[in-house]
């Protein structure tokens, strides 16, 4: 049976049992990805690129607001729940990971186990606890787990260290997606690359640059074809279009064409002697 995780909101903007919507959003979309890695970690799966289905089956989400006061419900949806063809281990190392996490960031500290990329998931919810409420209850199935204050928590805590040594990349491309709340960023390239930016540095600084050429500069992240998918501690800087202006030109007319072409140059020509201009006219003749 799935584990029932709930966070209760208080000091809240909105009225009880009500929350701002973008906020709801921010603290939904980091669960959800933070289910995600850790569905790929307990199933062994790439740690980027479109999630296999053992990993939608183990890390699905349920996400529910309940009565009474502002609280946020999340379980695990169980794809296979209520049959007998349950992974329960994968499913329980879910469970048992997401509450120690959780756990975690109420207390401030990041566990050992804890890699780049689900450290960079827990800064989101870290900064997305602190948008929407002042303080938290956390409960799990119902039991009262831990209460903090979300002035003491702090999304540095899951920094992500950058490795001496380790090379930086530049993309270039159009950065046409933004979203503040999560701090996840993407950008395309003019030949239709996409690639996220989980988490950028300064991302406030860079709102006016959407829709426009940026170049992008981190540590980078790539699938298992080895393609570049994730830049890590982004920074990005308004670029130039390469493109910017550049058209086919139009079609030229055909007398156009002959008026440009340089006519027979009457200087031209192969210089031939007198016995090897009688040969050709006597090879034509023949």
């Amino acid at each position: 049976m799935s584990i029932q995780f709930e966070l209760q909101l208080k000091g809240v903007s909105a009225p009880e049992g009500e929350i701002d919507a973008d906020h709801l959003l921010a603290i939904v979309q980091s669960l959800k990805e933070i289910a995600t890695k850790i569905g790929r970690a307990e199933t062994s799966a790439e740690p980027v690129g479109r999630p296999p289905r053992r990993v939608e089956r183990v890390a699905r989400l349920l996400i529910g607001l309940a009565p009474g006061s502002t609280r946020v419900l999340a379980r695990r949806a169980g794809a296979g729940e209520g049959s007998f063809d349950l992974d329960l281990a994968d499913e329980l190392a879910f469970d048992e990971r997401f509450a120690s996490l959780v756990n975690a960031i109420a207390l401030d500290r990041r566990p050992d186990w804890v890699d780049d990329s689900l450290s960079l998931a827990a800064a989101d919810l870290t900064a997305a606890l602190q948008q929407a409420a002042s303080e938290v209850e956390v409960r799990v199935d119902g039991r009262p787990q831990r209460t903090f204050r979300t002035a003491a928590i702090h999304r540095e805590t899951w920094r992500v260290a950058v490795p001496q040594g380790a090379k930086k990349v530049t993309f270039v491309g159009r950065l046409y997606a933004v979203n503040l709340n999560t701090h996840h960023f993407r950008v395309q390239d003019d030949a239709g690359n996409q690639v996220a930016l989980p988490h950028v540095r300064r991302d406030t600084e860079v709102v006016g640059l959407i829709n426009t050429h940026v170049a992008v500069t981190g540590i980078p992240q790539r699938d298992a074809r080895g393609r570049l998918a994730q830049i890590h501690g982004a920074t990005i800087e308004g670029a130039p279009d390469l493109l910017d202006g550049a058209a086919v030109p139009e079609a030229a007319s055909l007398d156009e064409i002959l008026q440009s072409a340089p006519g027979p140059d009457p200087d031209g020509g192969i210089n031939l002697t007198d016995d090897e201009f009688a040969s050709f006219l006597a090879a034509a003749r023949g």
